[in-house]
């Protein structure tokens, strides 16, 4: 993989260590009080009990989910909803093209010479997304740095903010941080529907095309099943 799309990827590395950050922590504190007695008295011996609680605790991290998310006030209509999107679209704008290596990734005509990028992709269901914080996600964020590059990067975060995409709730997200001597700029839009989607935005300082990012990201919406 050239050097510009691995930066341009660190956002994905990110999403894909941070599922349900700023949640698990909660929901498994109250599991594990909630679980003290019945684990001292499972049956290592009986798989089939093993399974079945298994089954009983994804339930119960369901239920939890969905509390966390009524106390904070946020939307829980992901926890119950079924499939019913099929992914997103947006407009590019007019430099940009489909990588020929790399599904979902788009470059400028001009690339190597500017790195600028455009990245979708759509992952599995996250319940507890929504419950992610600016400080979860700049740990996360430079936690993924440090084990891609072995260096300590700051990332410095401009705006983090709660948003709705075709009525579904996101994060809308800007940050700023340098490697190897190379300042990126990434504008992310991270979607919590039946599915995650995320939509990545990236430049360097060499060449300013954050107006037309956001011209593009007010093109995105998500893309109903018909039934």
């Amino acid at each position: 993989m050239k050097k510009g799309m691995c930066i341009s990827l660190l956002f994905l590395i990110f999403m894909f260590s941070i599922s349900g950050c700023g949640a698990d922590e909660e929901i498994q504190e109250t599991m594990q009080e909630q679980d003290t007695v019945a684990q001292e008295e499972e049956s290592a011996e009986d798989t089939y009990e093993q399974d079945a609680a298994s089954d009983i605790d994804e339930e119960r991290k369901k239920e939890l989910t969905l509390q966390l998310l009524e106390e904070k006030g946020l939307d829980a209509s992901v926890v119950e909803s079924a499939k019913m999107t099929e992914g997103c679209a947006f407009v590019l704008p007019e430099d940009f093209v489909e990588a020929e290596d790399m599904p979902g990734m788009y470059v400028t005509k001009y690339y190597p010479i500017d790195i600028s990028t455009i990245y979708y992709t759509q992952m599995e269901k996250d319940m507890a997304l929504q419950l992610m914080t600016e400080e979860n996600y700049v740990n996360h964020m430079q936690n993924s740095l440090r084990e891609t590059y072995g260096t300590e990067t700051e990332v410095a975060v401009e705006s983090f903010e709660s948003i709705k995409i075709s009525g579904y709730p996101a994060f809308r997200i800007l940050c700023g941080y340098t490697i190897d001597q190379v300042r990126l700029t990434q504008l992310a839009y991270v979607i919590n529907a039946d599915q995650s989607y995320v939509i990545i935005y990236s430049q360097t300082d060499e060449y300013d095309r954050m107006e037309e990012f956001e011209a593009s990201a007010a093109t995105i919406e998500v893309i109903k099943k018909i039934s």
